[in-house]
């Protein structure tokens, strides 16, 4: 009875140390920290990248104890901030009389001080992969992946915000009635939602592995990605504050533009680009 214990137990232990020295599939759990902004020029302002975080699962296939492949399913938050000390702009546009009723020509006058625009979007990103693992537990993956936007916006803040309408016609400069959009405003939020592209990156990650067992693996590592696509259309540029008969509507900067002495210009550059760089902790369930 001993003996056919033994040899059962001998039998199992051989089979499920077999059965470890074949593991072909696995899933991992990972967590990535670090900077994930947008990559665009401004022409005005200081542009300052935001950190950003990303949870992913992801399923790869080992093709021997060195080369795995993979793909997976993510979701990533990318975000950035433009600043400016002060902002001042102005512009011609149509506009009700505050005397007469009818529409008249206004010159639309508007001066910020502390203005602050961050912009953030959520991606749900696919990625595919190549990795190749050496003998010191030392890894190197490269990839790409394609990600779909499913929330973006800006905030806008400003600490304090003063407005002014001239009629020419009346030769009136109107700067204390809030209640037709001319005066001055203070502390104040504003979320803005728009529409973001389709994304196409390349991504490359290097770092370590701690084997607890063949089926456990724990991957610590520092990741690198660079968008390829322009991520925001920028349609007709309008100014940053439109005036629409005493309500405001703001104009992302992304797409707004601003007088200067060669006219009115574009305050960011037409590209949107995306890149990140940062830690990644990773655990793999091999079966």
């Amino acid at each position: 009875m001993r003996r056919c214990l033994l040899t059962l137990m001998l039998l199992v232990s051989f089979i499920s140390l077999l059965s470890a020295q074949n593991i072909r599939n696995n899933i991992t759990l990972e967590l990535t920290g670090g900077a994930s902004p947008f990559a665009y020029k401004t022409n005005f302002g200081d542009r300052k990248g935001l950190a950003g975080t990303s949870a992913a699962i992801k399923y790869h296939y080992n093709l021997d104890w060195n080369w795995s492949i993979g793909l997976g399913a993510e979701i990533k938050m990318y975000q950035s901030s433009v600043r400016f000390d002060s902002f001042s702009d102005s512009y011609q546009t149509s506009a009700n009389s505050l005397i007469s009723g009818g529409a008249d020509i206004m010159t639309f006058s508007y001066n910020y001080k502390n203005l602050e625009e961050r912009q953030r979007a959520l991606y749900v990103n696919l990625p595919i992969y190549a990795q190749y693992r050496f003998d010191s537990g030392v890894y190197l993956r490269l990839g790409a992946k394609v990600g779909v936007p499913i929330k973006s916006g800006s905030e806008i803040y400003f600490e304090q915000l003063t407005t002014k309408g001239y009629f020419s016609y009346e030769n009136i400069t109107y700067d204390n009635l809030p209640q037709h959009g001319f005066g001055t405003y203070y502390d104040t939020e504003v979320d803005k939602e728009y529409d973001m592209r389709v994304n196409a990156s390349i991504c490359a990650e290097v770092g370590w592995t701690w084997d607890w067992s063949e089926q456990y693996i724990l991957y610590l590592g520092v990741h690198g990605e660079y968008g390829l696509c322009n991520l925001y259309k920028q349609k007709l540029l309008a100014p940053q504050l439109q005036y629409e008969n005493g309500e405001f509507n703001y104009t992302p900067i992304w797409g707004a533009n601003i007088q200067s002495n060669a006219g009115r210009v574009p305050i960011t550059g037409d590209r949107v680009g995306s890149f990140a760089i940062g830690l990644v902790v990773r655990y793999s369930f091999g079966f």
